[in-house]
């Protein structure tokens, strides 16, 4: 039976590891996150309700699990308006859980980056593969914090070789219970789309289905496997397409008026979207999961199949 560590437990991608978990059986979970789950005696071994930033609570559920593997799944996702809070559990939370898991030797761990630790930049690898550059977007907290916890789990990866470790990369995972900022500009009766010296941008986007990336987390633990892993469906689609299986209009507006427009509504609390993300509708992320499907988990959606079950969830304007 493998005594086994979740951070972020409840959250949306950890919810569904723990449910994936528990129908597979041979597990006693151990979690922590800041939401108290529906019935923890159901799930769980021993759950803590506290924050990864939580020193004490973090060594009680650590020695408590004595764990053999580890997930950190805790993240802010959504944007908050506190910047110092968002970098305490990206950084901090981070950090607590690796020092943690060097303690007690944990043999198996799993930490969730993502592509945002990339960043979008308009000289971008093409695609990006597993060895290129993580320079998050200074603008864009996500981002930037998204690449420095990376750096850190890339320090630990290089440090304890002993350690099967993995850094997953995923792009954005989607489907019926997606609730991300992101999306947020798919819900306006009228979707921006920016405009420069380039022209009309239309971006391509990767996505991967909320359930195929709780199964790929499920294969790190199943699978020998070591490193950093790109994680995305195959195939893309462009922002136009978006905008057509949503139903809605699309509108080309200047980047020098749409940017400043932006960062007042997030100012004024109108948006949940920080002006930041904007970059990641204009300059295209896109990865290479070819060692993904090679080493360690092929998805069973592709990114269109995604993005449609997403959009036939949230906007009666469907078509498909």
């Amino acid at each position: 039976m493998m005594r086994l560590l979740i951070t972020g437990s409840t959250g949306y991608l950890g919810s569904k590891v723990v449910s994936l978990l528990r129908g597979k059986g041979g597990c006693e979970l151990f979690g922590i996150d800041v939401k108290e789950p529906a019935d923890a005696r159901l799930n769980y071994k021993r759950f803590i309700q506290a924050s990864v930033t939580d020193e004490n609570a973090m060594k009680d559920i650590f020695e408590s699990a004595k764990p053999e593997a580890a997930l950190h799944l805790a993240f802010v996702v959504n944007a908050l308006h506190d910047v110092k809070k968002e970098e305490d559990v990206a950084l901090r939370g981070t950090e607590i859980f690796l020092k943690n898991c060097e303690k007690h030797n944990v043999g198996k761990v799993v930490l969730m980056s993502s592509v945002a630790a990339y960043g979008a930049h308009p000289d971008n690898d093409l695609p990006l593969t597993e060895s290129s550059t993580i320079r998050g977007n200074s603008s864009y907290s996500y981002s930037y914090l998204k690449a420095a916890a990376d750096g850190l789990a890339q320090n630990f990866l290089e440090n304890h070789p002993s350690c099967a470790f993995v850094i997953l990369r995923p792009c954005l995972f989607i489907g019926p219970n997606t609730d991300n900022c992101f999306f947020e500009i798919f819900k306006f009766p009228i979707l921006p789309q920016i405009e420069d010296s380039e022209g009309v941008r239309d971006v391509p986007f990767q996505f991967i289905h909320e359930d195929d990336m709780a199964l790929c987390v499920v294969a790190c633990l199943e699978k020998d496997v070591r490193g950093v892993f790109n994680v995305a469906a195959d195939g893309v689609v462009k922002f136009s397409e978006t905008a057509r299986i949503v139903g809605k209009r699309r509108v080309a507006l200047p980047a020098w008026l749409l940017y400043p427009a932006a960062s007042l509504l997030w100012l004024f609390r109108l948006i949940g979207s920080p002006p930041g993300q904007l970059d990641f509708m204009r300059y295209p992320w896109i990865m290479d999961n070819s060692k993904m499907k090679r080493e360690l988990f092929t998805p069973r959606y592709t990114t269109l199949e995604a993005f449609k079950e997403y959009a036939r969830a949230h906007f009666k304007t469907f078509k498909a």
